[in-house]
């Protein structure tokens, strides 16, 4: 490894000149040496992804508006988890360079409105993605620690207000982000557009993307470090609870769905954290994320995509594996749908 690509830069005008000199190699977007190799995984993990997340998400909107979840209190934060999931998978092939590549062109830049559409719609689905995950703990700590509040605490009402307020301020904030989005001169739609040259740019560039990464990475992985170990040592105590009483009451309507709930939580931690860590490293050294000469790192960047890109598609079968119900709720989906072929 380069390790000189790590040193940190302590004086302003020399972190300037490596956060501005590093030339831009959004065309590259993979080392040489991973070349071949992250093509073809891409090639074949993209409309894996696809054909399996975007039917997977749709029908668990459609499960979560039956009656066997019309009592499941975070029913609408999943139905927003899974329509932010798709809004990211139909997004994603379009930035993938292994797509440009086998294209010999870049979609996305047919206008620069449409090239900042683009990425307004792609951050604003992966953030909003990240706090509707996160308020999914929220609302399932509150179950099992304060089951009789849940109902009032997650109504519909202020569900549905959450959900729009999130919504809101990720895009409103991804609007602002979008300045920095434009076409550049390799003829690809580039969200890291500014100049290079004014330190005063640079400075408020680097705010913006701090911020961004933020709300993407470093507060929901914190608030989800924080909630899931006390959900799941709740959970535990429970259950020995009863397993002592010889009972089953109530409290096991907080057990099941909570177990079905705590494998997105950790699916998310598992697959977005190599990411928020890629990040981590780019934003506190300066240097661009697609230029680093470093092959360990860019095996670790370029897997760490693939890891986030599986984030999005992953959650239907997590439900299905956990949840008796929604296996249910999908074999009668699929009957039913035999039924009328026949």
């Amino acid at each position: 490894m380069n390790h000189g690509m790590f040193q940190n830069e302590t004086n302003t005008t020399s972190y300037c000149h490596n956060f501005t000199n590093v030339e831009t190699a959004i065309n590259l977007n993979i080392s040489p040496d991973s070349f071949a190799v992250l093509d073809y995984v891409n090639i074949v993990l993209i409309p894996a992804c696809l054909i399996t997340g975007v039917p997977g998400n749709v029908i668990t909107i459609i499960l979560m508006n039956t009656n066997t979840f019309s009592h499941f209190a975070s029913k609408y934060f999943l139905i927003a988890l899974a329509i932010a999931d798709i809004s990211v998978l139909c997004t994603q092939p379009f930035k993938n360079m292994s797509v440009i590549r086998y294209l010999g062109f870049d979609l996305r830049t047919f206008s620069a409105v449409g090239c900042k559409f683009y990425f307004w719609i792609h951050k604003t689905g992966k953030m909003t993605s990240s706090w509707f995950v996160v308020c999914v703990a929220l609302e399932r700590l509150v179950a099992v620690k304060l089951p009789f509040k849940v109902k009032y605490w997650f109504s519909k009402q202020y569900t549905l207000v959450t959900i729009l307020i999130v919504t809101g301020i990720i895009g409103g904030f991804n609007v602002g982000y979008a300045y920095y989005t434009e076409i550049d001169e390799n003829g690809i739609c580039n969200p890291d557009v500014y100049d290079k040259n004014n330190s005063d740019a640079i400075t408020i560039y680097r705010h913006v993307l701090n911020v961004g990464v933020s709300l993407y990475f470093i507060g929901p992985l914190l608030v989800l470090f924080v909630v899931t170990p006390i959900i799941i040592i709740s959970l535990i105590i429970t259950k020995q609870k009863q397993s002592k009483l010889s009972i089953f009451n109530g409290r096991n309507i907080v057990v099941k769905p909570t177990t079905m709930l705590i494998s997105v939580m950790i699916a998310y931690i598992v697959f977005v954290m190599p990411l928020g860590i890629v990040r981590i490293i780019v934003n506190y050294y300066g240097f661009n994320l697609y230029s680093v000469n470093s092959t360990t790192f860019s095996i670790f960047r370029d897997i760490s995509f693939i890891l986030e890109l599986m984030n999005y598609s992953s959650n239907f079968f997590l439900y299905v594996c956990s949840s008796k119900p929604f296996r249910n709720g999908v074999a009668s989906l699929c009957t039913k749908n035999c039924m009328h072929r026949i």
